[in-house]
């Protein structure tokens, strides 16, 4: 079976990899583009018939060296890291979709990028940048196998960052890229089936099987202020998963902690003066 390695590029804590500020004040890092679109991609390929590894699964960012150590030693046949690309540090017009390979690439890794290229640009339907090389992109350097870095639009423009951050577009880009690698195959690609109606909006009862949001509903369960059912189900939608994330980007479990904190720690005290 045909391995592809999938790179969720940078961490949810790399400097700089942010969207500017929205209209609400409000950010996006690029790391959550990169992880979900990652997930969406490996379970596009499984259905397709691909065996995949997320070589950096962590909400820290992963090293450089460690995800391609870990490609490397499963023997992955290709490896595909996924960005949003950036432009300055203000809103701007730059946009599009190009993917990137080592400038000393052979004519297999080029046509790779040139169906992903080919198939994203037709799913998202945002300009074609077209496929680039480099020398010194780190990932696509030391890869023993076919790598392509793809940059899914721009941070750094507001229509295009407006995207990035819906769901609708990470799958988008996600089977965008799993069509491109079917083509390359020569696989016949199968598309999703019929998704749930919104009256009936998918639930994911682990967080292991969250496209994002990990950092935050594990951070609730272990502060007790989130909990399963009786057998550990959380039962949870992408929509409360969101809504964690804006109350937390929003201080709002910050302030909810260092009231738990004083409150303990005057209990702490009155237990003192009793003794």
């Amino acid at each position: 079976m045909t391995l592809i390695a999938i790179d969720a590029g940078h961490g949810m804590d790399t400097a700089g990899k942010r969207t500017p500020a929205f209209e609400d004040g409000t950010i996006m890092k690029e790391n959550e583009f990169n992880e979900a679109t990652a997930w969406y991609l490996s379970e596009a390929l499984k259905r397709n018939g691909f065996a995949t590894i997320l070589v950096a699964p962590e909400k820290n960012d992963t090293s450089l060296q460690t995800r391609v150590q870990r490609a490397n030693d499963a023997k992955a046949d290709a490896y595909i890291s996924i960005h949003a690309n950036a432009y300055g540090n203000g809103w701007n017009s730059a946009n599009g979709i190009e993917s990137w390979i080592y400038d000393k690439s052979d004519a297999n890794t080029l046509h790779l990028a040139e169906e992903i290229e080919k198939e994203v640009v037709a799913m998202t339907k945002r300009k074609d940048r077209g496929v680039k090389r480099s020398s010194d992109l780190y990932v696509l350097r030391y890869t023993k196998m076919m790598a392509v870095l793809v940059e899914c639009g721009f941070l750094t423009n507001l229509e295009e960052a407006t995207l990035l951050r819906s769901q609708k577009y990470r799958k988008d880009c996600a089977e965008g890229i799993c069509k491109g690698i079917c083509d390359y195959y020569g696989i016949i690609y199968t598309a999703e089936a019929t998704q749930q109606t919104d009256c009936c909006p998918k639930r994911y009862e682990a967080v292991q099987q969250l496209p994002y949001g990990k950092e935050v509903i594990h951070m609730l369960i272990d502060n007790g202020w989130l909990q399963g059912d009786e057998k550990g189900n959380l039962d949870l939608t992408l929509d409360m998963v969101r809504i964690f994330m804006v109350l937390d980007r929003a201080g709002v479990f910050e302030e909810k902690q260092q009231k738990t904190i004083s409150a303990k720690e005057k209990k702490n005290g009155k237990r003192k003066k009793k003794a």
